[in-house]
């Protein structure tokens, strides 16, 4: 059987705990045993999938195909809505093991919730405006994320412009770039100043 048949399946005898965005669906599912995140949006669908109320297992469908496991937690956007069900921990491992994520930092943080305060005033981040384009053209729906170490911070997708902005503190970022074709691509940022813009050209770092 299909895994979106099987997930058709278990919706139907799971409990409906409504939409929320990204990072609100998270703490909603953190205090379930098991549960399902899902997402259709015309031809996108996105399913992530909890055990013990940690996000373990993602899949992701567009036109192009599907994606499972980590290549499908990084075409996750924070800005979009799920509707979430609760369900058994055993029907979601079940699933889980088809779509296991191995790398859980690949999963988006809500960054703005762990922002560090330093004698009891929090810090203000800056704005690190990214420009990513291809043979000088803007290149859109660049999948984005912004990492320290092993954590993904924040991830978004570039508009039509080739435009994507993040709030940072000052410091080193490593910037993940997932193209179209699934390409990858990775770039270290030192970030300094409230607002900063860098050209990104997906062959290399072309203007700061």
């Amino acid at each position: 059987m299909d895994i979106m048949d099987i997930i058709n399946e278990v919706l139907g005898r799971s409990r409906y705990l409504g939409s929320f965005p990204y990072h609100e669906m998270t703490a909603q599912a953190a205090g379930e045993a098991g549960a399902l995140g899902i997402l259709i949006d015309g031809k996108r669908n996105s399913t992530i999938l909890f055990s013990g109320g940690e996000p373990s297992g993602a899949i992701y469908f567009d036109e192009i195909g599907g994606l499972y496991g980590d290549p499908a937690v990084l075409k996750i956007r924070e800005s979009d809505d799920y509707d979430l069900y609760a369900t058994d921990r055993r029907v979601a491992d079940l699933i889980i093991a088809r779509c296991r994520v191995f790398h859980n930092s690949y999963f988006p943080h809500n960054f703005s919730s762990d922002l560090p305060e330093i004698g009891g005033v929090r810090r203000i981040p800056g704005i690190l405006a990214l420009v990513i384009i291809n043979n000088e053209t803007p290149q859109e729906g660049v999948r984005v994320s912004v990492r320290r170490g092993r954590h993904v911070l924040a991830s978004d997708t570039t508009t039509g412009d080739g435009r994507v902005s993040f709030r940072l503190f000052n410091g080193k970022y490593d910037i993940l770039l997932v193209d179209s074709a699934d390409e990858v691509a990775t770039f270290m940022v030192d970030f300094k100043g409230e607002r900063s813009e860098l050209v990104i050209e997906m062959d290399g770092v072309t203007d700061v």
